[in-house]
Protein backbone atom coordinates (compact mmCIF):
# COMPACT_ATOMS: atom_id res chain seq x y z
CA UNK A 1 0.00 0.00 0.00
CA UNK A 2 2.83 2.39 0.97
CA UNK A 3 4.57 1.63 -2.32
CA UNK A 4 1.41 2.50 -4.24
CA UNK A 5 1.07 5.81 -2.36
CA UNK A 6 4.72 6.65 -2.98
CA UNK A 7 4.34 5.82 -6.66
CA UNK A 8 1.27 8.06 -6.95
CA UNK A 9 3.07 10.87 -5.13
CA UNK A 10 6.06 10.57 -7.45
CA UNK A 11 3.83 10.70 -10.52
CA UNK A 12 2.10 13.83 -9.21
CA UNK A 13 5.43 15.51 -8.38
CA UNK A 14 6.85 14.65 -11.79
CA UNK A 15 3.73 16.02 -13.46
CA UNK A 16 4.02 19.27 -11.49
CA UNK A 17 7.74 19.59 -12.30
CA UNK A 18 7.09 18.85 -15.98
CA UNK A 19 4.26 21.41 -16.12
CA UNK A 20 6.39 24.06 -14.43
CA UNK A 21 9.31 23.32 -16.74
CA UNK A 22 7.07 23.49 -19.79
CA UNK A 23 5.59 26.79 -18.62
CA UNK A 24 9.04 28.34 -18.02
CA UNK A 25 10.36 27.17 -21.40
CA UNK A 26 7.21 28.40 -23.15
CA UNK A 27 7.59 31.80 -21.50
CA UNK A 28 11.27 32.08 -22.41
CA UNK A 29 10.51 31.16 -26.01
CA UNK A 30 7.68 33.65 -25.98
CA UNK A 31 10.15 36.31 -24.82
CA UNK A 32 12.65 35.30 -27.47
CA UNK A 33 10.24 35.12 -30.36
CA UNK A 34 8.97 38.70 -30.09
CA UNK A 35 10.44 42.16 -29.92
CA UNK A 36 7.37 43.96 -28.59
CA UNK A 37 9.18 46.81 -26.89
CA UNK A 38 7.14 49.40 -28.79
CA UNK A 39 3.90 47.44 -28.99
CA UNK A 40 0.95 49.79 -28.45
CA UNK A 41 -1.10 46.98 -26.89
CA UNK A 42 1.66 46.01 -24.42
CA UNK A 43 2.27 49.59 -23.31
CA UNK A 44 -1.47 50.27 -23.03
CA UNK A 45 -1.96 47.12 -20.92
CA UNK A 46 0.85 48.22 -18.60
CA UNK A 47 -0.61 51.72 -18.21
CA UNK A 48 -4.05 50.28 -17.54
CA UNK A 49 -2.65 48.23 -14.65
CA UNK A 50 -1.57 51.47 -12.96
CA UNK A 51 -5.13 52.82 -12.91
CA UNK A 52 -7.46 52.14 -9.99
CA UNK A 53 -10.45 54.36 -10.76
CA UNK A 54 -11.64 55.04 -14.31
CA UNK A 55 -14.43 57.54 -14.91
CA UNK A 56 -14.72 56.97 -18.67
CA UNK A 57 -13.54 53.76 -20.31
CA UNK A 58 -13.64 53.89 -24.13
CA UNK A 59 -13.96 50.64 -26.08
CA UNK A 60 -14.05 49.80 -29.76
CA UNK A 61 -11.94 49.25 -32.85
CA UNK A 62 -9.23 51.44 -34.38
CA UNK A 63 -11.57 54.43 -34.71
CA UNK A 64 -11.38 54.62 -30.91
CA UNK A 65 -7.66 54.26 -30.22
CA UNK A 66 -6.94 56.73 -33.04
CA UNK A 67 -9.86 59.04 -32.34
CA UNK A 68 -10.16 59.57 -28.57
CA UNK A 69 -7.54 61.66 -26.75
CA UNK A 70 -7.79 60.91 -22.99
CA UNK A 71 -5.63 63.89 -22.03
CA UNK A 72 -8.13 66.37 -23.47
CA UNK A 73 -11.08 64.58 -21.87
CA UNK A 74 -9.31 64.37 -18.51
CA UNK A 75 -8.54 68.08 -18.47
CA UNK A 76 -11.94 69.17 -19.76
CA UNK A 77 -14.02 66.89 -17.53
CA UNK A 78 -11.69 66.76 -14.53
CA UNK A 79 -12.01 63.00 -14.88
CA UNK A 80 -9.91 59.87 -15.36
CA UNK A 81 -10.24 58.52 -18.89
CA UNK A 82 -8.72 55.47 -20.53
CA UNK A 83 -8.77 54.48 -24.19
CA UNK A 84 -9.07 50.68 -24.48
CA UNK A 85 -9.60 50.58 -28.24
CA UNK A 86 -7.63 48.23 -30.50
CA UNK A 87 -7.34 47.18 -34.14
CA UNK A 88 -10.47 45.49 -35.54
CA UNK A 89 -11.90 45.00 -32.04
CA UNK A 90 -15.17 43.11 -32.45
CA UNK A 91 -17.86 42.98 -29.74
CA UNK A 92 -16.57 39.57 -28.63
CA UNK A 93 -13.12 41.08 -28.04
CA UNK A 94 -14.63 44.12 -26.30
CA UNK A 95 -16.67 41.90 -23.99
CA UNK A 96 -13.73 39.85 -22.72
CA UNK A 97 -11.52 42.91 -22.39
CA UNK A 98 -14.24 44.74 -20.48
CA UNK A 99 -14.78 41.72 -18.26
CA UNK A 100 -11.07 41.65 -17.39
CA UNK A 101 -10.96 45.39 -16.72
CA UNK A 102 -14.04 45.38 -14.47
CA UNK A 103 -12.50 42.60 -12.36
CA UNK A 104 -9.58 44.84 -11.41
CA UNK A 105 -10.79 48.45 -11.73
CA UNK A 106 -13.71 50.55 -10.62
CA UNK A 107 -15.28 52.02 -13.77
CA UNK A 108 -18.01 54.66 -13.65
CA UNK A 109 -18.96 54.77 -17.35
CA UNK A 110 -18.18 52.66 -20.39
CA UNK A 111 -18.41 54.33 -23.80
CA UNK A 112 -18.60 51.88 -26.70
CA UNK A 113 -18.14 52.88 -30.33
CA UNK A 114 -20.80 51.31 -32.53
CA UNK A 115 -18.98 50.50 -35.77
CA UNK A 116 -21.35 48.49 -37.94
CA UNK A 117 -18.48 46.80 -39.82
CA UNK A 118 -17.48 44.97 -36.63
CA UNK A 119 -20.87 43.24 -36.63
CA UNK A 120 -20.54 41.87 -40.17
CA UNK A 121 -18.49 39.33 -42.06
CA UNK A 122 -15.81 41.15 -44.04
CA UNK A 123 -12.69 40.19 -46.01
CA UNK A 124 -9.43 40.40 -44.14
CA UNK A 125 -10.85 39.70 -40.66
CA UNK A 126 -8.00 38.09 -38.74
CA UNK A 127 -7.45 36.35 -35.42
CA UNK A 128 -4.60 38.83 -34.82
CA UNK A 129 -7.19 41.16 -33.24
CA UNK A 130 -7.71 38.51 -30.53
CA UNK A 131 -4.10 37.38 -30.19
CA UNK A 132 -2.85 40.88 -29.37
CA UNK A 133 -5.11 40.85 -26.29
CA UNK A 134 -4.27 37.30 -25.29
CA UNK A 135 -0.55 38.13 -25.39
CA UNK A 136 -0.94 40.58 -22.50
CA UNK A 137 -4.03 39.39 -20.65
CA UNK A 138 -3.25 37.88 -17.21
CA UNK A 139 -3.69 34.13 -17.07
CA UNK A 140 -7.03 33.09 -15.61
CA UNK A 141 -10.53 31.77 -16.35
CA UNK A 142 -11.44 34.83 -18.42
CA UNK A 143 -8.40 34.35 -20.66
CA UNK A 144 -9.15 30.64 -21.11
CA UNK A 145 -12.77 31.41 -22.00
CA UNK A 146 -11.67 34.12 -24.41
CA UNK A 147 -9.31 31.81 -26.28
CA UNK A 148 -11.83 28.96 -26.33
CA UNK A 149 -14.91 30.94 -27.39
CA UNK A 150 -13.34 33.33 -29.88
CA UNK A 151 -10.48 31.35 -31.41
CA UNK A 152 -12.26 28.02 -31.13
CA UNK A 153 -9.46 25.77 -32.36
CA UNK A 154 -7.83 23.55 -29.69
CA UNK A 155 -4.32 24.20 -31.06
CA UNK A 156 -4.69 27.81 -30.01
CA UNK A 157 -4.93 26.76 -26.36
CA UNK A 158 -1.20 27.37 -25.93
CA UNK A 159 -1.83 31.09 -26.59
CA UNK A 160 -3.13 31.39 -23.04
CA UNK A 161 0.42 30.95 -21.71
CA UNK A 162 2.68 31.73 -24.67
CA UNK A 163 2.67 33.13 -28.21
CA UNK A 164 5.12 30.51 -29.52
CA UNK A 165 2.55 29.07 -31.96
CA UNK A 166 1.97 32.43 -33.62
CA UNK A 167 5.68 33.25 -33.90
CA UNK A 168 6.99 29.72 -34.37
CA UNK A 169 9.18 30.69 -37.35
CA UNK A 170 11.22 33.11 -35.21
CA UNK A 171 13.41 30.34 -33.75
CA UNK A 172 15.40 30.31 -37.01
CA UNK A 173 17.18 33.53 -36.02
CA UNK A 174 18.87 32.40 -32.80
CA UNK A 175 20.82 35.67 -32.35
CA UNK A 176 17.64 37.71 -32.39
CA UNK A 177 15.95 35.25 -30.02
CA UNK A 178 18.74 35.73 -27.46
CA UNK A 179 18.60 39.52 -27.88
CA UNK A 180 14.85 39.49 -27.29
CA UNK A 181 15.15 37.31 -24.17
CA UNK A 182 17.77 39.69 -22.79
CA UNK A 183 15.50 42.67 -23.50
CA UNK A 184 12.55 41.05 -21.72
CA UNK A 185 14.58 40.11 -18.65
CA UNK A 186 17.12 42.93 -18.28
CA UNK A 187 16.07 46.06 -20.20
CA UNK A 188 14.66 48.52 -17.64
CA UNK A 189 13.02 50.72 -20.30
CA UNK A 190 11.16 47.62 -21.52
CA UNK A 191 9.94 46.73 -18.03
CA UNK A 192 8.87 50.31 -17.31
CA UNK A 193 7.11 50.54 -20.70
CA UNK A 194 8.88 53.72 -21.75
CA UNK A 195 6.95 54.69 -24.85
CA UNK A 196 9.07 57.69 -25.86
CA UNK A 197 10.33 55.67 -28.85
CA UNK A 198 7.05 53.92 -29.68
CA UNK A 199 6.84 55.66 -33.02
CA UNK A 200 6.25 54.29 -36.50
CA UNK A 201 6.60 56.71 -39.37
CA UNK A 202 3.97 59.41 -38.97
CA UNK A 203 2.28 58.03 -35.84
CA UNK A 204 3.20 57.37 -32.21
CA UNK A 205 1.78 56.13 -28.93
CA UNK A 206 0.66 59.19 -26.96
CA UNK A 207 -0.45 57.68 -23.65
CA UNK A 208 -3.47 55.98 -22.05
CA UNK A 209 -4.25 53.94 -25.15
CA UNK A 210 -4.26 56.82 -27.67
CA UNK A 211 -2.25 56.73 -30.90
CA UNK A 212 -1.53 60.12 -32.51
CA UNK A 213 -1.12 60.36 -36.29
CA UNK A 214 0.03 63.28 -38.43
CA UNK A 215 -1.17 61.64 -41.64
CA UNK A 216 -3.66 63.71 -43.64
CA UNK A 217 -6.26 62.16 -45.92
CA UNK A 218 -5.99 63.18 -49.55
CA UNK A 219 -7.78 60.54 -51.62
CA UNK A 220 -8.52 56.84 -51.86
CA UNK A 221 -11.46 54.65 -50.90
CA UNK A 222 -11.37 52.76 -47.60
CA UNK A 223 -12.59 49.14 -47.48
CA UNK A 224 -16.36 49.16 -47.95
CA UNK A 225 -18.51 46.52 -46.25
CA UNK A 226 -22.06 46.71 -47.64
CA UNK A 227 -24.68 46.72 -44.89
CA UNK A 228 -27.14 43.87 -44.67
CA UNK A 229 -29.21 42.85 -41.65
CA UNK A 230 -29.13 39.30 -42.99
CA UNK A 231 -25.31 39.23 -42.88
CA UNK A 232 -24.99 40.34 -39.26
CA UNK A 233 -23.04 37.96 -37.03
CA UNK A 234 -25.56 36.70 -34.44
CA UNK A 235 -22.70 36.02 -32.02
CA UNK A 236 -21.47 39.61 -32.19
CA UNK A 237 -24.94 40.86 -31.30
CA UNK A 238 -25.01 38.39 -28.41
CA UNK A 239 -21.70 39.74 -27.12
CA UNK A 240 -23.00 43.28 -27.35
CA UNK A 241 -25.96 42.19 -25.22
CA UNK A 242 -23.53 40.50 -22.82
CA UNK A 243 -21.71 43.82 -22.47
CA UNK A 244 -25.00 45.45 -21.50
CA UNK A 245 -25.56 42.80 -18.82
CA UNK A 246 -21.95 43.01 -17.62
CA UNK A 247 -22.20 46.76 -17.06
CA UNK A 248 -25.41 46.30 -15.10
CA UNK A 249 -23.75 43.60 -13.00
CA UNK A 250 -20.87 45.92 -12.07
CA UNK A 251 -23.02 49.01 -11.69
CA UNK A 252 -21.37 51.09 -14.40
CA UNK A 253 -23.28 53.09 -16.98
CA UNK A 254 -22.95 52.09 -20.64
CA UNK A 255 -23.13 54.68 -23.42
CA UNK A 256 -23.04 54.11 -27.19
CA UNK A 257 -21.53 56.47 -29.72
CA UNK A 258 -20.48 56.19 -33.35
CA UNK A 259 -17.34 58.15 -34.11
CA UNK A 260 -17.36 60.17 -37.34
CA UNK A 261 -16.03 58.92 -40.65
CA UNK A 262 -15.35 61.03 -43.73
CA UNK A 263 -18.65 61.82 -45.53
CA UNK A 264 -17.52 60.27 -48.83
CA UNK A 265 -17.43 56.88 -47.10
CA UNK A 266 -21.04 57.13 -45.98
CA UNK A 267 -22.14 58.32 -49.41
CA UNK A 268 -21.05 54.95 -50.79
CA UNK A 269 -23.25 53.18 -48.21
CA UNK A 270 -26.83 53.79 -49.39
CA UNK A 271 -28.33 52.05 -46.33
CA UNK A 272 -26.71 54.10 -43.59
CA UNK A 273 -30.12 55.33 -42.42
CA UNK A 274 -31.04 51.69 -41.79
CA UNK A 275 -27.75 51.14 -39.91
CA UNK A 276 -28.49 54.06 -37.64
CA UNK A 277 -32.08 52.92 -37.10
CA UNK A 278 -30.97 49.36 -36.28
CA UNK A 279 -28.55 50.35 -33.52
CA UNK A 280 -30.80 53.13 -32.24
CA UNK A 281 -33.58 50.57 -31.81
CA UNK A 282 -31.18 48.22 -29.98
CA UNK A 283 -30.10 51.08 -27.73
CA UNK A 284 -33.63 52.19 -26.90
CA UNK A 285 -34.67 48.61 -26.17
CA UNK A 286 -31.85 48.39 -23.63
CA UNK A 287 -32.37 51.95 -22.33
CA UNK A 288 -28.91 53.06 -23.43
CA UNK A 289 -28.12 56.52 -24.75
CA UNK A 290 -26.77 56.46 -28.31
CA UNK A 291 -25.20 59.35 -30.18
CA UNK A 292 -24.13 58.85 -33.79
CA UNK A 293 -21.73 61.68 -34.61
CA UNK A 294 -22.26 60.95 -38.30
CA UNK A 295 -25.71 62.51 -37.89
CA UNK A 296 -24.01 65.83 -37.07
CA UNK A 297 -22.35 68.05 -39.69
CA UNK A 298 -18.58 68.22 -39.94
CA UNK A 299 -18.60 71.95 -39.21
CA UNK A 300 -20.60 71.43 -36.00
CA UNK A 301 -18.05 68.84 -34.91
CA UNK A 302 -15.18 71.17 -35.75
CA UNK A 303 -13.82 68.81 -38.41
CA UNK A 304 -12.51 69.26 -41.96
CA UNK A 305 -10.96 66.91 -44.48
CA UNK A 306 -7.59 67.68 -42.86
CA UNK A 307 -8.95 66.11 -39.63
CA UNK A 308 -8.82 62.61 -41.14
CA UNK A 309 -5.96 60.26 -41.94
CA UNK A 310 -8.20 58.20 -44.22
CA UNK A 311 -11.93 57.83 -44.81
CA UNK A 312 -12.45 55.79 -41.64
CA UNK A 313 -10.06 57.28 -39.08
CA UNK A 314 -9.36 60.66 -37.56
CA UNK A 315 -5.77 61.83 -37.34
CA UNK A 316 -4.25 63.39 -34.23
CA UNK A 317 -5.68 66.85 -34.83
CA UNK A 318 -9.07 65.37 -35.66
CA UNK A 319 -8.95 63.30 -32.46
CA UNK A 320 -8.24 66.47 -30.47
CA UNK A 321 -11.22 68.23 -32.06
CA UNK A 322 -13.66 65.37 -31.55
CA UNK A 323 -12.44 64.85 -27.98
CA UNK A 324 -13.17 68.52 -27.25
CA UNK A 325 -16.63 68.12 -28.78
CA UNK A 326 -17.31 64.98 -26.73
CA UNK A 327 -16.01 66.67 -23.59
CA UNK A 328 -18.61 69.40 -24.12
CA UNK A 329 -21.34 66.84 -24.75
CA UNK A 330 -20.43 64.75 -21.70
CA UNK A 331 -20.06 67.83 -19.50
CA UNK A 332 -23.53 69.05 -20.50
CA UNK A 333 -24.88 65.55 -19.95
CA UNK A 334 -23.37 65.39 -16.47
CA UNK A 335 -25.05 68.70 -15.68
CA UNK A 336 -28.42 67.18 -16.48
CA UNK A 337 -27.97 64.17 -14.21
Amino acid sequence: MDNENNSTTQIILKSIIFSMGFFIIAQLLSFGFTNDKNSYTRISAYELQQEDEIDYLWLGASRVYRGIDPEILDCSLNALTFNAGSSSQRPEDSYFRLKEILKHHHVEKVVYDINYIMFQDYPGDSTIRTHIFLDYMPFGINKLQYAYEVLGKPEYGITTISNIVRYKEAWKDSKKVLQNIRMHLLDSSYKECDYSKAKTGDEWYDGKGFVYSTRVYESGDYLQVPWSREDLYPLQLEYLQKMVSLCKEYGCELLFISLPVYPDYLEREPNYADIYDYFLTFSEKNEIEYVDLNQITMSELGLTKESFQDEMHLNGKGAEEISRYLAGYLSAREGKE
